[in-house]
């Protein structure tokens, strides 16, 4: 590596981290309000029910859920994202996944 190609992959890093860091802070408060909303809509069902206003069959619901995440696990490949991010070059990925972490931890 030349010393012509040093600023470039400051830079390339510098930038894969701060974005990095956006995504993940992002991405933490999306699944803490993607929790929450989870949070109320199960807690205002089990009030319903005991309000006697509704009737859920809590099996069925289990047996839907678990299905469905299953299907959300199966559709996410990490390969892929794997490959694509290869290409781009040790600089970005290891700037963008030091962001990442820091970006979630932090959020």
């Amino acid at each position: 590596m030349s010393l012509e190609n040093i600023p470039s992959a400051l830079f390339t890093a510098g930038s894969g981290g701060i974005a990095g860091f956006l995504i993940g802070f992002a991405l933490k408060k999306v699944i803490k309000l993607i929790a929450v909303i989870i949070g109320v809509f199960f807690g205002a069902l089990l009030y319903l029910q005991s309000q006697s206003i509704i009737s859920i069959d809590w099996a069925k619901l289990q047996s839907f859920s678990e299905s469905t995440l299953s299907i959300i696990g199966n559709s996410i490949t990490t390969g892929n994202i794997s490959n694509i991010l290869g290409n781009f070059g040790l600089p970005l990925t290891g700037g963008l996944s030091a962001g990442l972490a820091l970006g979630f931890s932090k959020g």
